[in-house]
């Protein structure tokens, strides 16, 4: 009933991502503190996956610096790589891995698990757990993990949503003020000229390929240097 109760108010910190002050690495770090508690770790480590596939560890719920090599070597040879590879959550000794036993004993370790991070049923990274007493993590310990580390992999992806959608609507917002730079530029070397405005596109494309400049680049000098005369005029 305690895990249960714990769990909880686990999923709701987890859930919150959206925020304008979300900062991944602190989230990371709460999610390592929740699930060292939940599984009654001694240590937890969260596993990443980056844009190419290749999974990333953060930093360790320690700092115990004797936990560097440890931690250096278990996103590929320990069951965090097992657990994102395969979708499923997997244990035991450290010495079933052989590509981290000698590190995790260093470290005192006896027992490791892994549960991936899923959003629906596709891994975007794992949840490593070491534990010093030789006891392997329960059903229920595990249970609540993987609950917390889905919760995780959900909050994590609508954080990335929303950060592409605000990507896009900038990348729109400035497409839509260049344009307007454009058709202002047009208009000035129109009147400077006397000529129309699609020679005055065309001016301004010749300007942009000479200069190797955007276009939208030569449109603001044109209409800078038109408000500058208009001031000096003026003047």
């Amino acid at each position: 009933m305690a895990t249960r109760a714990r769990l909880a108010d686990v999923l709701i910190d987890l859930s919150d991502t959206l925020g304008s002050d979300f900062d991944l690495l602190s989230y990371l770090r709460r999610l390592t503190d929740h699930c060292a508690d939940l599984g009654a770790a001694d240590t937890a480590a969260v596993l990443l996956a980056d844009s190419d596939g290749t999974l990333r560890s953060t930093d360790p719920h320690t700092g115990d610096e004797r936990l560097t090599d440890l931690f250096d070597e278990h996103h590929a040879h320990g069951p965090g790589g097992i657990a994102f590879g395969t979708a499923t959550a997997t244990g035991g000794p450290v010495t079933r891995w052989a590509g981290i036993a000698e590190a995790a004993t260093a470290a005192g370790f006896r027992q490791a698990h892994a549960v991936p991070m899923r959003l629906r049923g596709t891994p975007l990274g794992a949840v490593c757990l070491y534990r010093v007493a030789d006891r392997p993590f329960d059903a229920e310990e595990i249970a609540a993990v993987q609950a917390a580390a889905d919760m995780a992999a959900v909050g994590i992806n609508a954080e990335r949503a929303v950060r592409q959608r605000q990507t896009l609507a900038d990348q729109l917002q400035a497409a839509l003020e260049s344009r307007i730079l454009i058709e202002q530029a047009k208009g000035v070397l129109a009147e400077r000229h006397h000529q129309h405005v699609s020679e005055s596109f065309r001016e301004l494309r010749s300007l942009s390929r000479s200069h190797n400049l955007k276009i939208a680049q030569v449109a603001e000098e044109v209409v800078r240097s038109a408000a500058l005369s208009r001031l000096s005029a003026r003047g």
